[in-house]
């Protein structure tokens, strides 16, 4: 079997050469940046900085038979689908039928009782996490803080250090002009307790601390809720722009869509006591439910027709379970979501190369996307791995080229045709002939997903340094506070009030020295513990995400509040220390030291307790 020269299999993946000018996404011609094209006002990354390293391959995400149980009780059972780049794919159903958990699955944030993930044909692991964004239903943030501190912390933490700070606060100045949020950047988020952001706008902020890694595949839980129908409306519209320009790939549970809403949608998942009752295009719901005998009523909003029949008698909903399972075995089901498909594919490779696995994991992805001036020009990539699809993609006759751009491709693009592999000999053909390039040179190439962490230590411990003083200032600066602190040093300084030098006074001063270190060590001991509860939901958030070490943070956390868990103990002791009568210098120094430490202590171990 010829393989031409313009395909390869490049980590897992088809990817095709196509003229400089030009790359095509889901079967569209988009300009490139050098051709100026009309700003379609969808967070594309801004042309005046180089932003390579921001970019993300465009990711296919493929879930076959998800099962997940809690406590023996199913959740989600046996369900499938296939979202390629560029598609918006909405996940329905009524409330309890295992949407968010369904999310949760597709960020490796629940694990799996059956069933597979996988991205560009790769199971899901940890190395995904930075090319994935998730939208939480409920808006977490830190309230103190404003929204463009928000989002310039997200961006120093999130983007890698080959930026320089200047093109990160200039992509945060991009995304906040992208989602209309100039008038209310410097408005702190808030909370129950204080006035800030309005609900829209918490939503569009949580959406922006996703988009600033320019995610390859987003999902969002329940993005419409709480918003009214034009500001709905409109989001929707920018994430479906969003996904057909960028060729990203987006999933969005949503509970009761308008008809303007449902009929963007590319693909639904509509889901019935945790099972799949529908998967597929979308405009062909309606047929699919009038097959079985529910005929849609004209002028009627299909996505409530739709959750009325799943929320019908379960004489109803098993009808509708059963016609989807059915469906799979129509021809038209994608390939993809069949059982063994990838096993069967994997197993003839590995059939004929028996060191493959060993190779995979020593070299895997080492070529990137946005990083092919690592190729050749002779025209051939190095491969270290193979996963036999059951289609390949090869260009029609006519369509050669002066390539100088790599695109990758997940579905056939306009002007190419489809060749099956045909037999297990030409799956056989295709996996030697990709693993023939092998070569040197592959040692030397470079793919951020080696990497863990988008930055580096030390840039995580000062940014969240600054973030947790800046967070933490308000309460340093409390009134209350210092009244306290005040008041306390008044009180305590009048009670041993000028002790005289003998012998006797020493109990007086221990006294004094004892009520001190006591007080102040259960001050910063409960000050730590109570600021943890308002951070953990943030924390856990940007933890999930792979922003920043867990060390980082606790550090960070230490020496952020340093100056809180100092100042108000010094304070106290300037006040009272005069008033007892003693004059040293020196034992001045030594009692504020052993105050001060006994504080830091006090807070470091309750912040590991916590």
């Amino acid at each position: 079997m010829i393989i031409s020269k313009d395909l390869f299999l490049l980590g897992n993946q088809d990817y095709l050469r196509l003229p400089k000018d030009e790359k095509r996404v889901m079967g569209q011609t988009v300009t490139s940046p050098d051709n100026k094209r009309v700003d379609s006002n969808i967070p594309s990354l801004p042309p005046e900085h180089n932003y390579h390293h921001l970019s993300h391959r465009p990711l296919e995400l493929v879930f076959s038979g998800v099962s997940v149980a809690l406590d023996k009780r199913p959740i989600l059972k046996d369900v499938s689908g296939v979202v390629k780049p560029g598609e918006l794919l909405a996940v329905m159903g009524p409330s309890g039928c295992g949407k968010t958990t369904l999310l949760n699955c597709l960020a490796g944030r629940v694990k799996l009782d059956s069933g597979c993930i996988r991205l560009n044909r790769e199971r899901l692991n940890k190395r995904w996490k930075r090319k994935i964004c998730y939208v939480l239903q409920q808006d977490i943030f830190f309230p103190e803080l404003t929204l463009r501190q928000t989002l310039e912390y997200s961006a120093l933490l999130r983007l890698p250090d080959s930026l320089s700070r200047e093109q990160k606060m200039s992509y945060v100045d991009h995304i906040i002009n992208v989602l209309d949020l100039s008038n209310c950047q410097h408005t702190i988020i808030g909370d129950y307790m204080k006035r800030g952001l309005s609900g829209g706008e918490k939503r569009r902020a949580n959406i922006a601390c996703e988009l600033l890694t320019n995610p390859a595949l987003m999902l969002l839980d329940e993005p419409t809720s709480g918003l009214d129908s034009h500001a709905a409306f409109s989001l929707m519209s920018s994430l479906k722009r969003y996904a057909e320009k960028e060729g990203k790939t987006v999933v969005v549970t949503v509970h009761q869509p308008s008809s303007q809403i449902f009929h963007m949608f590319d693909k639904l998942l509509l889901l019935c006591n945790g099972q799949t009752a529908y998967f597929g295009e979308t405009n062909k719901v309606v047929d699919f439910f009038h097959n079985i005998g529910l005929t849609l009523m004209p002028h009627y909003n299909p996505a409530d027709f739709i959750l009325e029949q799943v929320k019908g008698s379960e004489e109803m909903r098993e009808k509708i379970i059963a016609a989807s399972r059915e469906a799979r075995s129509h021809p038209s089901y994608p390939p993809e979501l069949q059982p063994h498909y990838f096993s069967n594919a994997n197993s003839i490779c590995d059939k004929y190369h028996p060191h493959h696995h060993h190779h995979h994991n020593n070299h895997h992805n080492l070529f990137n996307y946005h990083h092919h001036h690592h190729i050749q020009s002779n025209g051939h990539v190095h491969n270290t791995s193979c996963h036999c699809p059951k289609q390949s993609w090869l260009p029609t006759p006519g369509e050669q080229k002066d390539y100088t751009t790599v695109v990758p491709i997940h579905t056939p693009p306009l002007g190419y045709t489809t060749v099956p592999v045909k037999d297990e000999e030409e799956c056989k053909e295709l996996c030697l002939d990709s693993q023939s390039h092998a070569s040197s040179s592959v040692s030397s190439s470079y793919d951020d997903m080696s990497w863990q962490w988008p930055t580096s230590f030390w840039t995580q411990f000062k940014v969240l340094s600054q973030r947790n003083f800046q967070e933490a200032r308000p309460r340093m600066l409390s009134t209350l506070n210092w009244v306290q602190t005040i008041g306390l040093g008044i009180m305590a300084g009048l009670l041993w009030f000028q002790l005289p030098r003998t012998e006797e006074a020493l109990h007086d001063i221990q006294g004094w020295m004892f009520f001190s270190t006591t007080f102040w060590m259960l001050f910063a001991h409960f000050g730590a513990l109570a600021s943890f509860p308002p951070e953990r939901e943030v924390i856990n958030k940007e933890r999930l995400s792979g922003a920043y070490r867990l060390s980082a943070y606790y550090l960070a956390k230490m020496v952020g509040e340093l100056p809180l868990t100092i100042t108000l103990p010094a304070v106290y002791h300037l006040i009272s220390y005069p008033m007892l009568g003693l004059q040293s210098p020196t034992v001045f120094i030594t009692l504020l030291g052993f105050l001060l430490l006994n504080s830091i202590v006090a807070q470091v171990c309750m912040t590991f307790v916590r």
